[in-house]
């Protein structure tokens, strides 16, 4: 039994419970309450937040500036449904205080996956325990593994930073985005965009945002990005 992952999970009551990990294969733990949180205390390096998510009433826990950055490439990311802070700790049986990732995910597909944070040095042999539980836990439960090293790209994840202001799906307006990418067919910055448009400026340039923040509008995200200058296109059109 030593090779088998076992699981810490709260009940409906709250109470936590422990289940050999393959026995969660079809449970949706991005409903299930944190097993942990992080201390908070004066000196603490790490900082912990709390994540809204976009168009959902709770927010998700992020013990470090790391996870936070996870937390927002999850929203960024089309194929992700929901995702949830610290809902399992995972420990091979009879051994070891485990670990908990960071986030449980849940995918358009109802494939479910875990995502874990490297810390830092990222190759310690700590590191390299969890690698081998995530692993053989994503095995048993038939769960994906993600580790998450930090954003890619500066640039990149700049630019996601600042759009995910405009995530939320009250933007999203049908008659809107017929016509931002009717107009958008030919290249030109968002500002250009709107008043060619013929729509009220401030609620279209928001929408206009939300649509490059979701990728129907199209950018090149690997330079910064400016409203005023920076070219958008549509599907429909050519860069």
């Amino acid at each position: 039994m030593g090779d088998v992952v076992w699981a810490q999970v709260r009940s409906g009551a709250g109470r936590l419970v422990e289940r050999p990990v393959g026995e969660l294969r079809r449970e949706q733990l991005e409903l299930h309450d944190p097993v942990w949180q992080p201390a908070r205390y004066r000196g603490r390096r790490a900082i912990a937040t709390w994540w809204r998510l976009a168009d959902q009433a709770r927010h998700v826990g992020c013990g470090t500036l790391r996870a936070r950055e996870a937390a927002l490439s999850l929203e960024f990311d089309p194929q992700v449904v929901t995702f949830a802070s610290w809902p399992v700790r995972l420990t091979w049986a009879g051994r070891g205080p485990g670990w908990v990732p960071d986030f449980f995910v849940r995918l358009a597909d109802g494939q479910a996956m875990l995502l874990v944070c490297r810390p830092g040095d990222g190759t310690g042999s700590r590191w390299a325990q969890t690698l081998e539980l995530m692993e053989a836990a994503g095995r048993q439960a038939d769960w994906q593994l993600r580790v998450f090293g930090g954003a890619e790209d500066a640039v990149v994840a700049g630019n996601r930073q600042r759009l995910s202001q405009w995530r939320h799906a009250r933007l999203r307006d049908a008659d809107t985005a017929r016509i931002l990418h009717q107009v958008f067919v030919r290249p030109q910055p968002v500002t250009e965009g709107v008043r060619a448009s013929g729509l009220p400026e401030l609620p279209t340039v928001a929408r206009a945002l939300h649509l490059i923040w979701s990728q129907e509008l199209l950018i090149d995200w690997t330079k910064p990005f400016v409203p005023a200058r920076s070219l958008v296109w549509s599907p429909m059109g050519a860069p």
